[in-house]
């Protein structure tokens, strides 16, 4: 099915054009905003060729499209018109969103506020990451010294997005609270600016005192939630300002108002709280890594690809980003997920080598190769959930391999997809390949229990096509 014709039957089976409020999509799935979920025929839309299955979460129908979505993406956009990845609301239509929002339980809320936040800045993130490995790969092989220019410019490549991070997420915040990215973004260079950096680095207690009220100087470098919570209150206090202000004045005095209000506020009470919040979290789940490795290994290697399932991942990456800034490398998580994704890799290759179906032996090749190299969704709904058994066998793979070389202390030194390609971001900036050797040997582990657990325990093969 060409991608307009999908396009154009997913949204007629979404309710028409009139019952999308928003449309956007991450790296495997179409994100839809409904004005009346029930309009939409999630069986029905299983159905159509190229579509992996739907899925109801964060206040979102979802429609799992795999490594295709971004050229479906394209021609949804075409149909509905769409600027900026959402359509023009009128005051009724946006009632309707508010009511729909108001629905979701305060769980539901966090976790698609940081998923909101996080999926627009992947793409730069992921980069960056991706540069520390090759920057390590450069380092150890003796072709790059880090006393030379090159290397300054290729750390700035990879350090840049990471340390100017509260930047990226002033933007993806902003656009979800219906703020002018613009403020955001000044809030974000509040928090950056040199005074407050500079002292914070270098090591002087004595706050800054804005008239007689105490601001502590914090280094919100690469961090999260500060620039989160901030522009979240800077958009209750811009919208409270923006309905009383006369509509003459408003273009001068409401942004005006709103940062001589937010960022004292802000950088006085609310930013410490979430320094605090995002230093204490990962303290407290670093803690439970290193001291019950293999048990939280175990746990959260067997039960990943559900977690993945619900977007639950998404709540972690603030933790793994602190890490990174604290740190300088991450554990738990991202450590846990490159065993599991190589796990579903092995399963759904495994699918790929037994069945007779064509059809099926295809989708396993294509969706194995794209676990391999991070990204697991295809493998998960196009195949190993809807056969039950390679699903379990990826668990159990997952779970082993996460338990082992959490206990044996495997680091990551960069955000990435977490695959094969990933691998260079396990060379320790301090020489030597132990960490990188023992990346390895967990994949190596991962897929081959993946892979023999799927062939030993079998599956029912769909009809030969």
């Amino acid at each position: 099915m060409k991608n307009e014709e999908l396009a154009q039957k997913i949204i007629d089976l979404s309710g028409g054009k009139e019952n999308i409020d928003k449309a956007i999509h991450c790296i495997t799935r179409l994100r839809f905003n409904l004005k009346d979920e029930s309009k939409a025929d999630s069986k029905a839309i299983e159905e159509l060729d190229g579509v992996l299955g739907t899925r109801y979460q964060n206040g979102q129908f979802q429609v799992i499209i795999g490594n295709n979505v971004k050229y479906v993406y394209a021609e949804v956009a075409k149909i509905l018109g769409l600027e900026n990845d959402d359509i023009e609301q009128d005051k009724e239509e946006k009632i309707v969103k508010k009511e729909k929002k108001d629905k979701q339980n305060v769980l539901n809320k966090i976790l698609d506020v940081i998923a909101s936040s996080f999926q627009p800045i992947l793409p730069a993130i992921i980069g960056a990451g991706m540069m520390k490995g090759i920057l390590a790969i450069l380092m150890v092989s003796g072709l790059v010294s880090s006393n030379s220019g090159t290397y300054q410019i290729l750390n700035i490549v990879a350090d840049s997005a990471f340390y100017f991070l509260p930047f990226l997420l002033a933007v993806s915040v902003s656009r979800k609270f219906d703020v002018n990215e613009y403020l955001g973004i000044v809030l974000a260079g509040a928090l950056m600016y040199p005074t407050i950096i500079d002292v914070a680095k270098s090591g002087a207690a004595k706050p800054i005192y804005f008239l007689s009220i105490p601001i502590h100087v914090v280094n919100y470098s690469a961090s999260v939630f500060p620039i989160i919570l901030g522009i979240i209150i800077m958009a209750y206090i811009y919208k409270a300002i923006d309905r009383l202000i006369p509509k003459p004045l408003k273009l001068v005095l409401t942004p005006t108002i709103t940062l001589l209000i937010t960022i004292p506020l802000v950088l006085a009470f609310v930013a410490p709280i979430g320094d605090f919040l995002g230093k204490y979290l990962a303290i407290g789940v670093n803690w439970l890594f290193e001291n019950a490795g293999l048990l939280a290994g175990l746990l959260l290697g067997l039960f990943n690809p559900f977690i993945i399932m619900t977007g639950m991942h998404y709540s972690l990456f603030p933790i793994i980003i602190q890490n990174f800034g604290n740190l300088g490398y991450d554990s738990g998580y991202m450590v846990v997920n490159l065993m599991t994704n190589v796990a579903q890799a092995g399963a759904v290759l495994a699918v790929a080598l037994r069945t007779r179906n064509k059809e099926l032996k295809s989708v396993s090749i294509s969706s194995g190769i794209s676990a391999l190299i991070g990204i697991t969704e295809p493998a998960m709904f196009g195949v190993n959930i809807k056969l039950r058994k390679p699903l379990y066998a990826a668990m159990i793979s997952g779970g082993i391999t996460s338990a082992g070389v959490v206990a044996l202390g495997l680091k990551n030194y960069g955000f990435v997809l977490p695959g094969l390609l990933a691998l260079p971001t396990y060379i320790s900036p301090e020489g030597g390949f132990g960490n990188l050797m023992l990346a390895i040997l967990g994949v190596i582990c991962s897929f081959i229990i993946a892979f023999v657990l799927t062939l030993v325990m079998g599956f029912e093969d769909e009809e030969k096509k």
